[in-house]
């Protein structure tokens, strides 16, 4: 045992150990430990003393060694999830796979028929050097090791340069492996899928992680500490079509930083769902090249969007068709004004063929359209022009629809 070692406190929640000592006060030997998901009781300092510190507010606690467990190696993980003949009391690292025998076919899976491996909720914690289990893994095409409890990405450069060469999907989420940007730059050209959900990383780190996968088309960001987007990620990540950076509620700027995005040539699908965003701003249409130009599906739930200026903006989106807006100020629970808001962004949207990924029938959006002509049929005959130059569809669907008819604001 020792600090930095990655735990599992009462067999189930991980924390990581940041100081092994004494405690005023408290007779015997303490851990000091940060947990990675629940409130502790302080930052590191107890009593006015200072013992360790956490990278967050109040996740910090003490705990005695007997509540401490280790998870399990690659062999032992492997064991529990796809060889039924094992207890759980009875798993060792030293377990040959020829040793099963074709007798055994009962009782073991037959490891080299699968190309998914899943071992999500094993708390894997080392990737041990057992050759006949890794012999018969070679063929696999998706590793997932979800809830890990592995210290450095050093230990899975390793293990996939030396057993994994076909590995395209590879899910490491809900693990707080640390980053050395010093280690070689190996590359794993193969891999086209990353998931790394709730990692507590930031973009620094997510930006240099993307150096050792070049052809990424697919990447879960969610549940991170993402406030900003720089260019140097967005250089590491030319090929992408799917992004999704949701429960970043740190992110917040749409420009510069979601603009940023819309570099992305090949992108078809962005998640942005709670990540505070207020509003959706473009740069004047003079000061740059298209962005987004292969955008497909928007999904933007749970945000901060009040205005339908954003909804306006959109517009030049011409690969949109699929938007999520709700539970977003413009979009409010109550049924009678969520009904107007939907006719109010279908009519804005004209390419759009799903709204809160329901589908948008032709009659439903004929109504709509007719229904916003109408709604500002007064302020266009008031100032035609300005008006026009906010409400962008507007005249498109005069041309469609006909001239609405004018009318009384007071009415």
């Amino acid at each position: 045992m020792k600090i930095g070692d990655h735990i599992l406190v009462d067999g189930k929640s991980p924390a990581t150990i940041c100081y092994i000592g004494l405690v005023d006060g408290h007779p015997g030997q303490w851990i000091g430990i940060e947990w990675w998901h629940q409130e502790g009781k302080h930052n590191g300092t107890y009593n006015d003393k200072f013992y360790f510190q956490t990278k967050h507010q109040l996740t910090g606690s003490f705990i005695r060694q007997e509540r401490i467990q280790y998870g399990n190696s690659f062999t032992q993980a492997i064991c529990r999830q796809y060889v039924k003949s094992f207890s759980n009391e009875n798993i060792t690292d030293d377990i040959n796979y020829s040793l099963f025998g074709k007798q055994y076919s009962d009782y073991v899976v037959d490891l080299s028929s699968i190309i998914r491996i899943d071992l999500s909720s094993q708390w894997v914690n080392e990737f041990d050097n057992n050759a006949d289990i890794y012999n018969n893994l070679r063929q696999i095409k998706e590793l997932n090791i979800r809830q890990n409890l592995l210290k450095n990405w050093s230990e899975l450069w390793i293990i996939l340069e030396k057993n994994f060469p076909q590995l395209e999907i590879l899910n490491v989420s809900n693990s707080r492996m640390n980053f050395d940007k010093s280690s070689a730059l190996n590359k794993y050209i193969h891999i086209t899928q990353l998931v790394v959900i709730d990692t507590d990383n930031d973009c620094d780190v997510f930006e240099n992680l993307c150096k050792h996968f070049p052809n990424l088309i697919n990447i879960h960001l969610d549940l991170n500490r993402l406030s900003f987007i720089s260019e140097n990620f967005i250089n590491q990540i030319q090929n992408l079509t799917n992004l999704s950076l949701s429960d970043n509620p740190t992110l917040k700027s749409w420009d510069p930083y979601v603009n940023r995005l819309g570099k992305l040539k090949y992108l078809e699908e962005l998640i942005l769902n709670n990540c505070g965003i207020e509003e959706i701003k473009f740069p004047q249409e003079n000061q740059t090249i298209e962005l987004f130009p292969s955008l497909k599906y928007l999904y933007m739930s749970d945000n901060n969007i009040s205005s339908y200026t954003s909804i306006n903006e959109l517009t030049c989106l011409s690969s949109l068709i699929s938007f999520s807006i709700l539970r977003n100020p413009i979009y409010p629970l109550n049924q009678i004004e969520c009904e107007t808001a939907k006719q109010m962004i279908l009519a804005r949207l004209p390419n759009l063929t799903h709204l809160n990924r329901v589908f948008i029938s032709r009659d439903e959006r004929r109504g709509a359209e007719i229904d916003y002509l109408q709604r500002y049929a007064h302020e266009y005959f008031e100032n035609k022009l300005d008006f026009l130059n906010e409400h962008k569809q507007y005249k498109k669907l005069i041309e469609k629809h006909g001239e609405p008819l004018k009318s009384n604001p007071n009415e």
